[in-house]
């Protein structure tokens, strides 16, 4: 059986796991949550107008990630926490804060956070794919996949959200055909990048699917054995 590891990464076990996620600060893949923009404008500021003084919230972003980069969480965690309060409108602080309370093992206020950033913004498929991980490690394989499905919709040429949601479907719902097709799709979009092991999943999957042999005994060493191999693993989004 497989399972998942954090630090961010999942596993496949029954087949060697190898479960880890993997908590990049801010997101993998490449991307980060877009830095959110000025709210008010300069004139406003110059008026004084009778609101607390807020500050820019860019530059107080990147102030927030700066100490995750410190590795001060709990001080980045508080600066999230009062950007997403003073600059509703932003996801990008929400999204932060979820890894942070993902990173330190804070489940369900994790899934708040993400939850709320996926309310504020749309097209928030980084939300989606973490709640995606975190409504798996909660059991709940069934929320688990819709928000993978949404996080594909909003971003389809995202390879780890497609090898999530295939690991989802061949470790925990044991449904080999979608996750085949899922672990295909993740190929397709990483070609010579992809990590190799996954052709290794895919030619299990392809020999379960294939129907029963005859009854006949193989002969002395033909037969196969995948214990040797390396499981899936999950990413962040």
């Amino acid at each position: 059986m497989k399972h998942y590891v954090k630090g961010l990464t999942p596993i496949k076990l029954g087949l060697p796991a190898l479960a880890a996620l993997l908590l990049a600060a801010c997101a993998s893949s490449g991307t980060r949550p877009a830095a959110p923009a000025p709210s008010s404008s300069s004139s406003e500021a110059a008026a004084g107008a009778a609101q607390p003084v807020q500050g820019d919230p860019e530059q107080r972003f990147q102030s927030a990630l700066q100490l995750m980069k410190d590795k001060k969480p709990q001080d980045a965690k508080d600066a999230f926490t009062k950007l997403a309060q003073d600059f509703p409108q932003y996801s990008g602080p929400l999204n932060d804060l979820g890894v942070l309370q993902a990173q330190g093992k804070q489940s369900s206020q994790a899934i708040a956070s993400f939850e709320h950033a996926a309310s504020v913004s749309a097209q928030n498929d980084f939300a989606w794919g973490w709640l995606g991980i975190l409504y798996r490690e909660n059991g709940d394989y069934a929320r688990a996949e819709q928000a993978y499905l949404k996080a594909i919709a909003l971003k389809p040429e995202n390879a780890v959200t497609h090898l999530n949601l295939g690991i989802l479907y061949d470790v925990y719902l044991k449904r080999p055909q979608d996750a085949l097709a899922q672990y295909k799709d993740y190929q397709r979009i990483t070609g010579k990048d992809g990590r190799p092991v996954v052709a290794a999943w895919i030619n299990e999957l392809q020999d379960s699917l294939q129907p029963p042999p005859s009854a006949a005994t193989p002969a002395a060493g033909q037969a196969t054995s995948t214990a040797g191999a390396v499981s899936p693993v999950e990413h962040t989004p």
